[in-house]
């Protein structure tokens, strides 16, 4: 009997321990799960990308267009600009990387005035003259690296361009030109970015809707064009850019716009070219893009498109006019 007695004791401490085992495992495991699911939340926020928010601005007292954010500072990786246009006139977001430790006090007194001089020229009816002024452009021009940026925009409008910032310092710049032919930046439309060597782990945009490849040749575009929200790729793979590189940019052709007069605006070499006033923003209703950059870089932008007239079209020369245009019919799949 007390053998018996013994050996109940003895199973008893046994399923004891076993149960103990058991209740250690499951909070371990639950413990481990909390864990998991902090380092998934804390991993689901660290892959969006840092968002810079610039807001375009016109002010009619001292005639000032100006960039308004409270970034200046960023982390190296992918980048979203948001671009709220607030002004009566068209605006985009332009990206200069500049060599070295240069700012926008360099770009404004070395190669800015050239630019203002060489457009001054053409829109006089010196055409070479103006032309002839590039040649003036200091050695550092030709390290600076246009790096994209969202496109054009109309009034009361936003875009969004997402893409891959490199270290160094950058320029946000918009060349819009006034009634009078003077650069936005040389209005007070400018800012200066400075990028860091640390790199972010935000990872690029998934699934886009619509892939656009960028060549010598023009435009290769690849999805289902529907109307709805769309996620743009745009894939870099010119190999002999000229001074303007192709870049893409959507318009809405309304009632009355000729495709042909908005790729002539779009020069900014014409003497018309790139005028934008709050009485006549632009010949067309602009949606937004992104700017020019090097050969093997992708980059990202949102448009919304409602049924209606478009036209993907690149910033050129107006004699190589670039554009495919397109017409949405169908709403887009929930």
């Amino acid at each position: 009997m007390t053998s018996e007695f013994g050996a109940i004791i003895q199973i008893g401490t046994t399923m004891k321990s076993i149960a103990i085992t058991i209740i250690g495992i499951s909070c371990a495991l639950l413990t481990l799960s909390c864990v998991e699911e902090e380092k998934k939340e804390t991993d689901d926020l660290s892959i969006a990308p840092t968002v810079i928010e610039v807001t375009a601005k016109y002010n009619p007292e001292s005639n000032q267009h100006l960039f308004d954010t409270d970034t200046d500072m960023v982390p190296a990786g992918w980048t979203t600009f948001r671009l709220v246009n607030a002004s009566p006139m068209l605006h985009f977001l332009f990206l200069d990387h500049l060599p070295g430790d240069r700012t926008s006090k360099q770009l404004l007194s070395e190669i800015s005035p050239i630019f203002q001089e060489a457009a001054d020229l053409i829109a006089a009816g010196k055409a070479d003259e103006g032309m002839g002024k590039f040649t003036e452009l200091p050695e550092w021009f030709n390290d600076l690296i246009f790096r994209g940026g969202p496109g054009f925009v109309s009034p009361g409008r936003t875009t969004e361009a997402t893409l891959y910032l490199e270290p160094g310092n950058y320029v946000m710049e918009c060349y819009i030109k006034t009634a009078d032919g003077v650069f936005h930046w040389n209005l007070g439309m400018y800012k200066d970015l400075r990028v860091t060597e640390e790199t972010s782990s935000a990872r690029p945009p998934e699934n886009p809707t619509i892939e656009i490849t960028i060549t010598d040749e023009g435009l290769e575009v690849v999805g289902d064009v529907v109307a709805g929200k769309h996620l743009v790729a745009v894939h870099f793979a010119q190999e002999t850019p000229a001074l303007v590189a192709k870049d893409v940019h959507v318009v809405r052709l309304d009632d009355g716009v000729n495709i042909d007069e908005v790729a002539f605006w779009m020069d900014f070499l014409q003497p018309e070219g790139q005028i934008s006033t709050a009485e006549n923003p632009a010949p067309a209703l602009f949606l937004g893009g992104v700017h020019e950059m090097p050969k093997g870089n992708t980059a990202y932008f949102k448009v919304d498109l409602a049924p209606g007239d478009y036209a993907w079209i690149s910033e050129q020369p107006a004699a190589d006019a670039i554009y495919s245009e397109f017409t949405v019919v169908t709403e887009a799949n929930e």
